[in-house]
């Protein structure tokens, strides 16, 4: 077994590993509103993390497993992902997703600050929640949005 059959097997076998994990999640999380009554915490998250795990194993399967037997499209996928190019885009995605998060969370942080002194409107619990999901969602728009906009431009 040559090089590249054996990094599309490592891939397919992470991807095996995300999807028993993403299910044995989803279950516990089932599982645990059904047994355990008063929970500190909502068990949906548990849910919400094995529903996560689950697409991330599906994707992975699905790019990796179909590019099993051509030798063709393994060197393609291989070439692709170690391009010095890709890997450069990559890079430069990263950067600005943790600028924009770095930005997002002081902006939060300044406003719960000033908000404890007054100066601004108290942040709900929902508010908050949403905050807190805009400071994780954001970066991931700026990352796709960079490695779209520089896979055109570069």
């Amino acid at each position: 077994m040559n090089n590249e059959a054996r990094w599309i097997e490592r891939k397919i076998r992470l991807g095996w590993v995300a999807l028993t994990v993403g299910a044995l999640l989803a279950v516990a999380g089932i599982l645990l509103r059904w047994l355990v009554s008063d929970l500190p915490f909502n068990e949906r998250i548990v849910t919400g993390v094995g529903i996560l795990f689950l697409a991330l194993g599906i994707a992975r399967l699905a790019k990796y497993r179909a590019a099993r037997g051509d030798r063709e499209v393994i060197r393609r996928l291989t070439a692709e992902e170690r391009d010095e190019r890709t890997i450069m885009i990559r890079g430069r995605a990263g950067y600005r997703a943790y600028w924009a998060s770095a930005a997002l969370a002081y902006a939060l942080l300044m406003w719960l600050s000033f908000a404890d002194n007054g100066s601004l409107p108290q942040l709900s619990g929902n508010a908050l929640w949403y905050a807190m999901a805009g400071v994780v969602l954001g970066p991931m728009v700026v990352y796709i949005g960079s490695i779209t906009a520089d896979s055109a431009h570069l």
